[in-house]
């Protein structure tokens, strides 16, 4: 996308801290002021961010009114993909790009996902309890599973769903598909089904993973209805965002075994409040929202994270990695 090329500013703040191989590119980029935000209090932030022509953000929150303070603010790029934490809607307003890293952490969260679905369907943390406790009888409980020959409902079959897909297919299992806006020839290359009937789709997948935004049409998505429309026994998963599970109804479901298990990487609150039942609840994996974080992620999503700002400080940016639709459409 070209579009009003910009000169590199005085300040670039990065909320929090990035890998070193992003720093390494703003070092040798001429004109530019790092300002780091780890440790600033509320007012030392709002006067960095009136300084600043770009913002690079993991999780911290930029509101419409913090971001007002910086006049001469040219882009909010998103160490991720998942823009919950930023006014994406002022930024719009002010013909901001937010852009996103979206491809840096695809393979990190397919994996993510595809360990809790085989930790769960082998019943390794049980089995682990049971070693430690002395209950070797626990070898004869047959409470593990194949996934071969299993039925997979993918819901969202964007880049991480595609990702997950192609590792559950070599596992052998039947994958249903289920997106409003559907790639057709991939799923067909993968030897996926598409669905366009998500409730029918529950009630028949053995698995359940979402990989969605969070936004107005996916928000609580997955309720008591869906909860009670899945197959009994069902295995449900959530590496994708905080907000599209009704949390208490999911609870209520696995309580009564009605879900069996569960994998969650995200929740409405985080980090997780002492009081969630999912604490308690042994037939439940838990993970710190952690499924993109590793190395390999971590490393490519500070590089693509700086070069999307240098991107649009030099007019050009790639559609795809700006999150913000409407900006595109100004463009």
């Amino acid at each position: 996308m070209t579009s009003k090329r910009f000169g590199l500013g005085s300040g670039r703040l990065i909320t929090e801290p990035i890998h070193d191989a992003g720093m390494a590119i703003l070092a040798r980029t001429p004109g530019i002021e790092v300002i780091h935000g780890k440790g600033l209090s509320p007012a030392e932030m709002a006067t960095a961010v009136a300084r600043s022509n770009a913002i690079a953000t993991r999780t911290y929150a930029l509101t419409g009114e913090l971001l007002s303070r910086a006049n001469d603010l040219q882009t909010v790029a998103k160490h991720g993909v998942g823009c919950d934490s930023i006014d994406v809607a002022y930024c719009t307003s002010r013909g901001i790009p937010v852009t996103i890293t979206a491809s840096a952490n695809k393979v990190s969260v397919a994996e993510h996902t595809m360990m809790m679905m085989l930790a769960l369907a082998k019943d390794i943390v049980g089995y682990d309890r049971a070693v430690r406790s002395d209950n070797w009888a626990a070898r004869y409980s047959l409470s593990a599973f194949e996934l071969r020959n299993r039925t997979l409902l993918i819901i969202g079959f964007g880049r991480i769903g595609k990702e997950v897909a192609t590792r559950a297919r070599a596992f052998g299992m039947h994958v249903v598909l289920f997106d409003i806006a559907m790639d057709e020839a991939m799923a067909k290359s993968l030897g996926c089904e598409i669905t366009t009937d998500m409730m029918a789709a529950l009630a028949e997948a053995d698995v359940v993973t979402l990989h969605v935004p969070r936004n107005e049409l996916s928000a609580g998505m997955m309720g008591s209805k869906q909860f009670a429309a899945m197959k009994p026994g069902a295995v449900f998963l959530n590496c994708a965002r905080g907000g599209l599970v009704d949390e208490a109804a999911l609870a209520e479901a696995l309580k009564s075994g009605h879900v069996s298990r569960a994998g969650l990487d995200v929740f409405d609150d985080e980090p997780l409040p002492a009081s969630s039942p999912f604490r308690a609840l042994p037939n439940v994996l838990l993970s710190p929202h952690s499924a993109a974080s590793t190395q390999e992620s971590g490393r490519q999503m500070a590089i693509d994270t700086v070069e999307n700002i240098l991107a649009v400080f030099a007019g050009k940016v790639d559609p795809a990695n700006v999150f913000n639709p409407d900006y595109v459409k100004q463009r």
